[in-house]
């Protein structure tokens, strides 16, 4: 299968982005921008009787929830003979498994927000997305974005944001430590990032946070060890498949031993380490934002679950995670950006006029002025060519444009191979490692039972 999930000339498009303005806007729902996009009005997508049509989406992005029912009603405002039910899913929720069970039932949601490992999971199932069905994407979304969102050669997704992660740090904090202005730059090995951890710790201030979620660990971190092989998509995605050929051991990944030794020292001076499996996202979010602790193993989607609070610091960076001792080894000094989600349409079990509706508003969603806004105020970076450029982004994402700019960028190309059955199994063995219930030995020989058990 080809799947090219990051192109240089992505990377390019989102620096472009980014420097031209992406992130938290200081206008509301509703308000114009300074790029012309669609009419805020579009077809409405029902019948010639006028009768109501009923749409139902499925979304993955539980920070985000919110934003969603606000956004529908919005829409149900403009076009009162569509009406859109979220089925929202909470942080941490077996979300594959409800997408699943949905399908099963007969109830499968006319349009969803969901990961590249979904699309090629339910393709059969899809609509693709046509110059005809959807002019607007193609009008609009970046070329190199569309690209992302086509899977054996037909676009399946629409893309909505562009994310990175790696270890968030406050720089309020750091900063004071540091009494100047901290160089990320300077964490280019594992003994760099200890020394660093060290000082923190011992101007009284906890280290480092891991989120005790298998998502997290399982669908983020250990993902590295695949997609750290080498730059190019093939390069992880080969990697997974000669562990599941049974010709490559884990444990035999120079670049897994390292990533594994960087995660013990996580686990050391872990904020949870008292109760690693926690994993309550609102107080690990909160403790962040409030400056309980230096650093966060987490992305910038994180922006958009601090934006309401109260009382908190607001400038933030990124530090790589990396996992040897030598500058030079890829991975130590770059961060990991990507398309991570995408909208997706359903044509198995919702009809003609439901599946025109949805395009009509996903159309809205994605290329209205009035309907990006919504995204826009969550902090979220569009990659599409008429968003406004008169935003003020946020601190995280603002960070990951940096490194971006500097072609210092994780391939996470791989990650369409992390389906939500990876992040469950091998997340789960991933928290039995760090709450000391297995060795590092039984984690490789449970990941490498996990893979060889996929077809």
């Amino acid at each position: 299968m080809k799947r090219v999930f990051m192109s240089l000339a992505l990377v390019l498009v989102i620096v472009s982005l980014l420097f031209t303005g992406c992130g938290k806007s200081s206008e509301t729902p509703g308000g114009t921008g300074t790029n012309a996009g669609p009419s805020s009005s579009p077809s409405t997508g029902s019948d010639s009787k006028g009768e109501v049509i009923k749409l139902t989406y499925f979304n993955t992005s539980a920070e985000v929830n919110e934003m969603f029912e606000k956004m529908f009603a919005r829409y149900n405002e403009i076009n009162p003979n569509v009406v859109i039910e979220l089925i929202p899913s909470g942080i941490g929720e077996g979300q594959q498994e409800k997408l699943q069970s949905l399908f099963a039932s007969g109830n499968g949601p006319t349009f969803m927000n969901v990961d590249p490992a979904n699309v090629i999971e339910y393709q059969d199932r899809l609509v693709e997305f046509t110059k005809d069905n959807a002019p607007w994407l193609f009008e609009y979304a970046n070329e190199s974005a569309v690209e992302a969102g086509t899977f054996d050669g037909k676009v399946m997704g629409a893309p909505w944001s562009v994310q990175g992660y790696g270890l968030l740090y406050n720089k309020r904090i750091v900063n004071q430590v540091y009494g100047g202005q901290f160089d990320p730059t300077t964490i280019n090995t594992r003994d760099a990032l200890k020394a660093f951890f060290e000082k923190i710790e011992a101007a009284g201030i906890p280290a480092t946070m891991l989120h005790g979620a298998n998502w997290s660990l399982g669908g983020h971190y250990l993902t590295l060890t695949y997609a750290v092989q080498g730059p190019a998509t093939s390069d992880g995605t080969g990697f997974i498949d000669k562990i599941k050929a049974g010709t490559q051991k884990i444990e035999d990944s120079p670049i897994f031993q390292g990533y594994m030794d960087t995660l013990d020292l996580l686990v050391k001076y872990n904020y949870n380490k008292a109760d690693p499996l926690v994993a309550d996202f609102n107080q690990d979010i909160l403790a962040f934002a409030q400056g309980k602790v230096a650093t966060f193993f987490m992305g910038d989607w994180s922006w958009t679950s601090m934006v309401g609070l109260e009382n908190i610091d607001t400038e933030y960076g990124f530090i790589p995670v990396p996992w040897s001792n030598n500058p030079s080894d890829y991975g130590n000094t770059e961060v990991v950006m990507v398309l991570p989600k995408f909208q997706c349409i359903d044509k198995s079990q919702n009809n003609e006029a439901q599946v025109k509706a949805a395009l009509d508003a996903l159309g809205w969603m994605l290329t209205d002025p009035e309907g990006q806004q919504f995204f826009l105020d969550q902090g979220f970076c569009m990659p599409y060519k008429n968003v406004r450029t008169d935003i003020e982004y946020n601190s995280m994402t603002q960070s990951i444009a940096d490194y971006a700019s500097r072609g210092k960028t994780i391939n996470l190309g791989c990650f369409s191979y992390i389906t939500g059955d990876a992040w469950t199994q091998t997340g789960n063995l991933m928290l039995m490692y760090i709450s000391g219930a297995i060795d590092r030995q039984q984690l490789a020989q449970g990941i490498n039972d996990y893979w060889k058990s996929v077809k």
